[in-house]
C-alpha cells in the first residue's frame, strides 16, 4: 500500500460525498506533529474530513487498489454519514431506506452495484416508515429505526436477539437510552416485535 494509492482510494469516496450531498470533503496528506514524535512515525498518512458533519478519519493503510482504499474508509464512517447527515446514503436505485453497502468492488444493493466515485444519490427517509428497523449497516453493526415521533439509532449491543434477524423493514420495539447519535436519540434496548 503506498499513499499514492491511498490518496486516489479517498477522492473516489470524496465525490461520491460531494456529488450525492453536497458536502465539501478534505483530504489532507500531512503527517499530524504528534504523530511524528511516535518512536516508529508514519511515513505518510491521509486525512479525510466532511466539516460540515464534524468527521474527521485518518489512515496510513487500507488496500492494494482505489477501490478498496475507498471501501475500507466507507466502512469506517458510513454510520457517522448516515446519522449526521439525516439522509439516505448512498440511495439504492431500487428505493427503500437500506442504504447501499460498502464492498471492495463499489457500493452494492438489491438494486445493484455503483463502482466507488460514480455516486450521485442520496434521499430523504421515508416519512410513512414506523417501529420498524430503517436501516441496517451489518460491517458496523449499526441501525436505525424508523419512528414518527423520531428515529432511533441502536447497535448490536443494544439489540436483543439473534443479529443475522437485523434487516430493513423487521418490526421492533425499543426503549429510549442516553444520549444521541448524530441527528437521533440512542436506543438502550432494541428487539423483535411479537407478531
Amino acid at each position: 500500500m503506498n499513499q499514492e494509492m491511498s490518496r486516489r482510494g479517498a477522492d473516489l469516496l470524496a465525490a461520491d460525498i460531494e456529488s450525492a450531498l453536497g458536502f465539501e470533503v478534505h483530504i489532507d496528506e500531512t503527517v499530524p506533529e504528534h504523530l511524528l514524535r511516535l518512536p516508529s512515525p508514519p511515513a505518510w498518512r491521509i486525512e479525510f474530513t466532511v466539516p460540515a458533519l464534524n468527521i474527521l478519519f485518518g489512515c496510513t493503510s487500507g488496500g492494494h487498489t482505489p477501490s478498496s482504499v475507498a471501501w475500507a474508509l466507507a466502512r469506517d464512517i458510513h454510520d457517522d454519514i448516515l446519522a449526521r447527515s439525516g439522509k439516505i446514503w448512498p440511495a439504492d436505485p431500487a428505493g427503500g431506506d437500506q442504504p447501499l453497502l460498502p464492498t471492495e468492488g463499489g457500493w452494492q444493493g438489491p438494486g445493484g452495484s455503483i463502482p466507488y466515485g460514480q455516486v450521485e444519490k442520496a434521499k430523504d427517509p421515508d416519512p410513512d416508515l414506523d417501529g420498524v428497523v430503517r436501516w441496517w449497516l451489518p460491517h458496523s453493526y449499526d441501525g436505525l429505526i424508523a419512528s414518527r415521533s423520531g428515529d432511533v439509532w441502536f447497535s448490536l449491543w443494544q439489540f436483543q436477539g439473534d443479529e443475522q434477524l437485523i434487516t430493513p423493514g423487521m418490526p421492533v420495539k425499543w426503549r429510549i437510552g442516553e444520549g444521541s447519535h448524530g441527528k437521533y436519540a440512542k436506543a438502550s434496548e432494541v428487539r423483535p416485535a411479537q407478531p
